[in-house]
């Protein structure tokens, strides 16, 4: 966290179950069929886009076909298909035809035990041993501590009984009965605890629903679902293992010899998925049963809105981003909001169908797998384009004006204006992104996101383009700390970033309340919220009447904005930048605060982050206004190793020629300025500023600023012994900072995040006592962690609970042992919430090594090379 606005060079400076992804497949195929499309309705924009994206799933990856159908209620119907049905007569392939729809068959099941939960006769939190007793009783799976619930959501901690399997040859022509797939589950290994895809659990799910009906699953879909919604094309097939009726042939690729074939593999006995991916179906009968399922018309609202109750999914198992409810994924849309739906894949089949909050329906088949990570996810960004491209044209309809997420479309698809960063003749920050070839530009995001149709603010942001464009990765948004402005930040992380920062779009975004953003000036007397509670009960009441007076001063001047200042409105305003930019996904490099704005992002917006760079990690338990608390034990350390090391520099600074004597001399100039403030120039400096210098100084070990900490306590040695002093360069813009309203921007809209973030205990005497029960274990620092500040008295109560940061993300993380900011145990906090994540320890006292630049070539490369090649370490690793 920082205390104070650093000045130029500011970013140097911050305190504050799907697809492997394989080789690709090279070969030579027939010339595919161009995609043909339906033209769009009249008032409806063309589809151009999602053409495109359907091309290039046939003419790039040379899949076999691919179609896409949009039920759209502005829009209408429109299909589309590219490539072919058949490869041996070139059919070509449509929208209209039947394919195995694989584990979209999970929802058709998921619904008809809701309904019988809805109906008495299932309870979802019930255990399996209830209905099927005796069937989980070995390999250490025991169906007394597994629910009803548990199966649909995949957190059983059953494994799929489809890994029992070498190869499809060991299923394909097979009939099983559903007891004996549950056989095979039991034998297997168990899987790591947590979220984990598996058919059996669908399989135990059908079992269930004919123990409870006292029909056949089949017929039960058919009386609940199928007939009523007059799903034509849909049907179980049993053992049938042809597909009757107009379908498209489902094709495997194979590369032999470095010859690629197609091996027709559309016949197959599918009773191996039973439950959870028999059904036939047709993108029309898809769309249907989402819309009607989304609707209302299959569930009551109670049950709906529990099988929209979601947890974290492996985007190994599915994809980036993607949230498992009871047999529905719901799905984040660049567009904004989620779309609801299902996928599935079997062999030679690829499905995946949805609604969207708008009501577009869409449906995507292919019918060859894809066979390496980039086809899948052109595959999902085919489904995304789907949803997002074609809506109605604005005004046509009262509906358009909400398409996406309560009505933020218009946000994700607004034009930048690009233009020059310079806005006046005083303006260095703007010289310097001008100087470096930046641009800047103004993204509009609603002040209030429950009302998008309200008020608005702009966010600022700097864009330094990839210079390497043959080479390019993607979008790189940088985050500093403080919380603080970013917007000057693209041109020095270029600098550190070696061979990867030519490859990057560099965006820097200034945080609502900060900066360019729509910051929030209260007219306050310091930079700063931060104040010692000094040595007296005189100098605790001095700091909480300065809290009390920045709080007044804030809800006099800036009320109707403050309920609406917080990091998780700070991450939405991100994701618009992202989509504003038109990135699917953007990569992010945060330091302190940054990291935990990452780490809120990564939870609020799941898989639409790429390569993510975590220095020095904020505590996301603990980030609020206590943020201080229990990091003294680090600053005192740190203080320790400073002292050492201005004692062997005595003869230039005079502060004591051992670590104890240096120690006693901070001691001594902190008494002193509680008995009468320190005259310093212009300045008076008493026991609630100076423990706030040192705090602010204690940032790194390196020999610059220890000396520069050297020196400013040589000028306060000065000043107690009654000398007049003038204040050395670097202590004269700090005490301008902390003693002065010059720079009160700064602590309005920083303190205004933290204060939104999370409540604050309202009594004064709470912090007194807790400061007075750590006072002896850290006299100089306790009173300065632990104070009262701002939020104790802020106007607005915080409008969220705080976001509960975990699940799934890959990211690289920085920490070092000393950290005076964001302590080591802090950052292993977060390191265990963020599953995927590997950690790179260094052993130096210091705060954001890598923004920083800190001298340490192991840290410096493993960040670079990971930013480059997007390759984690295998595993943790220290940098000495």
């Amino acid at each position: 966290m920082t205390t104070r606005q650093p000045r130029r060079r500011r970013a140097a400076r911050r305190a504050g179950a799907v697809l492997a992804a394989v080789a690709a497949i090279a070969a030579a195929a027939a010339v595919p069929a161009p995609a043909r499309a339906e033209p769009p309705p009249a008032g409806c924009t063309d589809r151009t886009a999602t053409l495109r994206a359907l091309e290039r799933m046939t003419g790039t990856h040379e899949l076999t076909g691919a179609a896409v159908r949009v039920d759209d209620p502005e829009c209408g119907t429109w299909t589309a298909g590219s490539g072919v049905a058949d490869r041996r007569t070139q059919r070509p392939m449509r929208a209209d035809l039947r394919v195995r729809i694989a584990s979209v068959t999970k929802t058709f099941t998921a619904v008809t035990v809701l309904q019988l939960a809805r109906e008495g006769r299932i309870s979802l939190d019930a255990p399996v041993e209830r209905y099927l007793p005796g069937l989980i009783d070995r390999g250490g799976y025991d169906g007394r501590k597994i629910t009803v619930r548990s199966l649909l959501r995949h957190t059983s901690g059953l494994p799929d009984h489809m890994d029992a399997f070498a190869d499809p040859d060991g299923y394909r022509f097979r009939h099983f009965e559903p007891e004996d797939l549950v056989e095979r589950a039991l034998t297997l290994p168990h899987p790591s605890p947590g979220w984990h895809y598996s058919t059996t659990n669908y399989v135990l799910a059908g079992l269930i629903a004919e123990k409870a009906s006292g029909h056949g699953l089949e017929d039960e879909v058919q009386r609940r679902i199928i007939g009523p919604l007059r799903l034509r094309d849909t049907y179980w097939p049993g053992d049938r293992t042809r597909i009757r009726g107009a379908h498209a042939r489902g094709y495997l690729r194979e590369e032999r010899d470095g010859t690629v074939r197609w091996d027709d593999f559309t016949e197959m006995n599918t009773t191996v998925a039973w439950a959870g991916g028999a059904l036939i179906s047709s993108p029309r009968d898809l769309n249907v049963f989402f819309g009607a399922l989304m609707g209302g018309r299959l569930l009551s609202p109670a049950m709906l809105a529990q099988m929209k109750q979601t947890v974290p999914a492996d985007p190994d198992r599915v994809w980036d981003g993607a949230a498992y409810g009871l047999g529905l994924i719901g799905t984040p849309l660049r567009c904004g909001g989620t779309w609801w739906g299902h996928a599935g894949g079997l062999e030679s089949y690829a499905t995946v169908s949805g609604v969207a909050p708008s009501g577009r329906r869409v449906t995507v088949d292919l019918n060859e797998s894809p066979s390496t990570k980039e086809m899948f996810d052109d595959q999902m960004k085919l489904v995304e384009t789907a949803f997002c491209d074609g809506a109605a044209a604005p005004g046509a309809a009262p509906a358009a004006a909400s398409s996406g997420a309560g009505g933020l479309g218009r946000y994700y698809d607004q034009r930048l204006e690009w233009k020059d960063c310079t806005l006046n003749a005083g303006d260095e920050v703007g010289k310097e992104l001008d100087e470096a070839g930046a641009r800047c530009a103004d993204v509009t995001v609603p002040l209030d996101y429950r009302r998008p149709e309200g008020r608005t603010i702009t966010v600022a942001i700097s864009r330094l383009k990839a210079s390497d464009g043959a080479h390019r990765i993607g979008t790189m948004i940088i985050n500093g700390g403080g919380p603080g402005p970013a917007i000057d930040m693209p041109p020095y992380m270029r600098s550190i970033m070696g061979r990867a920062g030519p490859r990057y779009d560099l965006v820097g975004m200034d945080p609502r309340s900060l900066g360019r953003s729509a910051a929030v000036d209260c007219g306050g007397p310091s930079g700063t919220w931060i104040k010692s509670a000094g040595e007296s009960r005189g100098s605790f009441d001095r700091a909480a009447a300065f809290a009390k007076d920045l709080a007044d001063r804030c809800a006099r001047t800036n009320a109707g904005v403050l309920p609406h200042i917080s990091t998780r409105n700070i991450a939405r305003d991100m994701d618009i930048v992202r989509g504003a930019l038109g990135e699917r996904k953007v990569s992010y490099n945060g330091a302190s605060y940054g990291t935990y704005l990452g780490s809120v992002y990564a939870t609020m917006f799941p898989g639409r982050l790429d390569r993510v760079l975590l220095d020095s990690s904020v505590d996301p338990t603990r980030f609020g206004p206590r943020l201080l608390a229990g990091t003294e034990g680090a600053n005192d350390h740190a203080l320790g190793a400073w002292a050492a090391w201005a004692a062997e520099r005595d003869a230039a600074y005079g502060l004591g020629g051992t670590r104890a004597e240096v120690l006693g001399t901070v001691r001594g100039l902190v008494e002193a300025s509680a008995k009468a403030p320190l005259a310093v120039g212009r300045y008076r400096v008493d026991d609630t500023t100076l423990p706030v210098v040192l705090f602010d100084n204690l940032g790194t070990d390196e020999d610059g600023p220890r000396a520069v900490l050297a020196e400013s306590l040589r000028v306060f040695a000065k000043a107690a012994a009654g000398e007049s002093v003038q204040p050395t360069k670097e202590l004269d813009e700090e005490l301008a900072f902390l003693l002065t309203g010059a720079e009160s921007v700064y602590g309005s809209g920083q303190t205004a995040i933290i204060c939104g973030d999370a409540a604050a205990p309202r009594d004064p005497e709470y912090y007194r006592r807790d400061i007075e029960r750590n006072r002896s274990a850290s006299p100089l620092f306790a009173p300065l962690t632990r104070n009262v500040n701002p939020c104790a008295f802020w106007p607005a109560r915080p409008a969220e609970r705080p976001t509960e940061v975990g699940g799934r993300l890959p990211a690289l993380m920085v920490a070092a042992t000393g950290d005076t900011r964001t302590t080591y145990a802090g950052n292993q906090v977060l390191h265990r919430l963020l599953r995927g994540s590997r950690m790179v320890t260094l052993d130096a006292d210091v705060h954001a090594p890598y923004q920083r630049g800190y001298p340490n070539t192991c840290v410096m490369d493993t960040v670079n090379d990971y930013l480059l090649t997007g390759r984690l370490p295998a595993r943790d690793l220290t940098c000495a």
